[in-house]
Order: structure tokens, then sequence, then C-alpha cells
């Protein structure tokens, strides 16, 4: 098994960011060397649907685990960073989120899960959502408001994307289009 690694808090339960914190992670583990050299792989979804444990699984990282004999709670609060050490030719941060759906957080307080979804998606380069099986196809599962947020979010940058590449293209052709040797240097 390789050898775990720490982990640390990007945001708090509360939203903040843990600059010193993530600091001193980024010095302490190699993250300033390998410059832009990393990649990011994120995972969101509900809370106590084995997000922790599936990437210390496939990543090798010691996130908290939740303790099944006491039942089901919140372990993670906010975002927590680590580095793989199963993955060696690049740098790879894994990002575990918070839970959806927390009864902690109560029903209508959705703004933390809309936020750390908005951080996922802005530096993740890849976002794993894990959902339970049976909520699948289902009008009101549980996570069904984040998913929305997620795709609108994604809808839009894409459709920001291809507006900005349609303007770019247009200016290539109007530029084409002037004779030479009207261009001004």
């Amino acid at each position: 098994m390789a050898a775990q690694t720490t982990c640390c808090q990007v945001l708090s339960g509360d939203g903040i960011f843990q600059e010193q914190e993530v600091d001193a992670f980024v010095h302490q583990h190699g993250v300033i060397e390998a410059r832009t050299n990393y990649q990011v792989v994120a995972i969101m979804g509900p809370q106590s649907s084995g997000k922790s444990t599936l990437m210390n699984h496939v990543f090798g990282t010691s996130f908290q685990e939740m303790d099944a004999m006491t039942g089901r709670q919140q372990t993670t609060k906010g975002v927590w960073m680590s580095k793989s050490p199963k993955v060696d030719d690049v740098c790879t941060l894994i990002l575990d989120l918070e839970g959806a759906d927390g009864r902690e957080r109560g029903e209508d307080d959705t703004n933390f899960e809309r936020q750390s979804a908005l951080f996922a998606l802005a530096v993740a380069d890849v976002l794993m959502i894990n959902v339970w099986c049976h909520d699948i196809g289902r009008e009101h599962g549980s996570g069904k408001p984040l998913m929305k947020t997620i795709f609108q979010v994604r809808t839009w940058v894409s459709g920001q994307q291809r507006a900005r590449t349609r303007l770019q293209e247009q200016a290539a052709r109007a530029a084409a289009a002037v004779p030479m040797g009207s261009r001004q240097a």
C-alpha cells in the first residue's frame, strides 16, 4: 500500500479560504516545484456516500472516513486537499468536498454547496460526482439542485467559450479581408 499522505483544509465549513494552511501544504509537499505541471481531481456528492473512501482507495490519500458503526453523519466539513502518492508522472492534487444534502446544514442552506461546487468547477481538471444509484433518474433525488447548478454553470461556461471563439474567428476573417497596403503598423 502507498504511504499515507497528509491533508489540508482549503475551505472551512464556513467557506473561508485557509491561506496559511494551503501555503504550508504546497511548500511541504512539493507542489510549488511542479509549477504548472499538476492536475486537480475533485469529488462531490451526497453526504455519507463514500466520497472520501473512494478517493482514499483510488489515489492513496488519507481523508477522514465515516465510521459506519456510529451511523451516517457529517465527516468532511468544507473542502480538503491531499496529494496522491499513487500518481508519479504528474503532481496530482485531490479535493474532497463536503457532502451535499447534509442534515447539519439543513435543507434550506445550499449556499455552501453551490459555492464549493463552483470552486471545484473552477479549479478541477476532473470533477467526479458521486451519486446514490437509487437516485439516478429520480425527480427528487438527493443532490438534484446541486447537479442542476453544475450543469447550468458548465453550459454557461461552454457558451462563453463558443462566443469568444466565434468573435476571434470573425476578427480573423475581418483582418484577412483588409488589403495589406491599408493595414497600419
